[in-house]
């Protein structure tokens, strides 16, 4: 049988607690409120589960999702709290001000959270990535922030009538100003003027002695270190040992042993040639082994050279560090795979020149990017790579 997605379970039992309730209350604006408040705890666990994955190939947030979504999330929820029949109350009485439980929990959160993102156009990103196409973040933020601030006045100016149209008299028709839409016209308003028109855009650092060694450091320190076998640490502590414990007078008496075993070993030359043919037969198959085993270091040799450097090697480190997406030979085919030539970890070839072309660093690993490489990097074919992570995904 097919597993039932969480989506559905989450959108379903919702959907029944909300016509449930509906009905009991003869509201169809209550089956609406829980079917969006479904729909905002899958979006929210999204949201969590793309940053954890971001981070993990320590990426940028510069993407739609995070710069465009929460924002007209938080406008929506805000919106809606005129509606709802849950958790509507104003909590400001008395004033023009409108403040609910609703907007509290659900609206102010992304607010917040798109506010930051908006200001990050300006202050921190170069490009905002559409999927495999990009745009100037400091222009997207001009763009998204006026779009803001339409949809807020266009959603109060629908909420008044014109009684009088000499002396141009609003009068509000059951209508008062959500804090949330308000602090986010004003923070808009502020980010557009301070961070866009007065502020600088975000250069890309120079690439000096110490950053370098900053930026080497960094990518030392996500390197797996070396473990020593824990049998050659006891070989070595029990020698160490010895050697301390023992009393001059036992090692004169170790030395003496040797020498006469040495001399012990001295034989006849019959025995001599016999020990010479079996030495000849050793050599040959010993020689055998040591060209397998070189084919078998070669081999791994091969493979290291496109191994990422992580700790424990799994699918997640064989995916595009742009798209998350693993390689697929009909899917991905003409497009090409380049690996960093720091971190290896692996990008569409596509992917990788447009972020070339707006930074100089990796987006992985944060380490500069040779400028040899970025005129002539080492493309490998889909069907190719994805023989390489299968191989290494084995001998691992």
């Amino acid at each position: 049988m097919a597993k039932i997605k969480p989506i559905v379970v989450v959108l379903g039992s919702f959907s029944v607690i909300g016509i449930i309730h509906g009905i009991i209350l003869d509201s169809f604006a209550l089956f609406i409120t829980w079917f969006l408040i479904g729909l905002w705890l899958i979006f929210t666990f999204k949201v969590f589960r793309n940053i954890k994955r971001y981070r993990s190939f320590n990426s940028p947030h510069n993407t739609a999702f995070f710069v465009i979504l929460p924002l007209f999330v938080g406008i929506f929820y805000s919106i809606w709290g005129y509606f709802t029949g849950l958790f509507g109350e104003n909590l400001i009485e008395g004033s023009n001000l409108y403040l609910s439980l609703w907007s509290l929990m659900l609206g102010i959160p992304y607010i917040i959270y798109g506010s930051i993102s908006l200001n990050r156009c300006f202050k921190k990103y170069n490009v905002i990535y559409f999927g495999t196409k990009s745009i100037k973040a400091g222009i997207f933020g001009y763009i998204l922030g006026f779009l803001v601030l339409f949809v807020i006045i266009a959603f109060w100016a629908s909420f008044y009538s014109i009684i009088d149209f000499y002396d141009s008299l609003f009068i509000p028709l059951h209508f008062s100003i959500d804090v949330n839409l308000l602090m986010l016209f004003i923070t808009t308003l502020c980010i557009i003027i301070i961070s866009g028109f007065l502020g600088s855009q975000p250069t890309l650092p120079s690439l000096n002695r110490d950053y370098i060694r900053q930026r080497v450091n960094r990518v030392n320190n996500l390197v797996s270190p070396r473990r020593i076998n824990p049998v050659k640490r006891e070989r070595k502590h029990k020698r160490t040992e010895t050697k301390t414990t023992q009393t001059p007078s036992e090692r004169t008496i170790n030395r003496t042993s040797r020498s006469v075993s040495q001399s012990s070993r001295s034989t006849p030359t019959t025995q001599k040639r016999s020990s010479s043919s079996r030495t000849k037969t050793s050599t040959k198959t010993s020689t055998k082994k040591s060209v397998s085993a070189d084919q078998s270091k070669t081999k791994r040799i091969n493979l290291g050279l496109y191994k990422p450097k992580a700790k424990n090697l799994s699918l997640e480190d064989f995916k595009c560090i742009f798209c998350f997406n693993l390689p697929e030979n009909p899917k991905d085919k003409g497009r090409g795979i380049i690996l960093c030539p720091k971190c290896k970890y692996p990008a569409h070839a596509d992917e990788f020149k447009d972020w070339l072309d707006s930074s100089g660093l990796c987006s992985r690993c944060n380490s500069p990017i040779p400028s040899s490489f970025k005129r002539n990097p080492k493309i490998l074919s889909v069907k190719n790579y994805i023989f390489i992570y299968k191989s290494l995904l084995k001998n691992k």
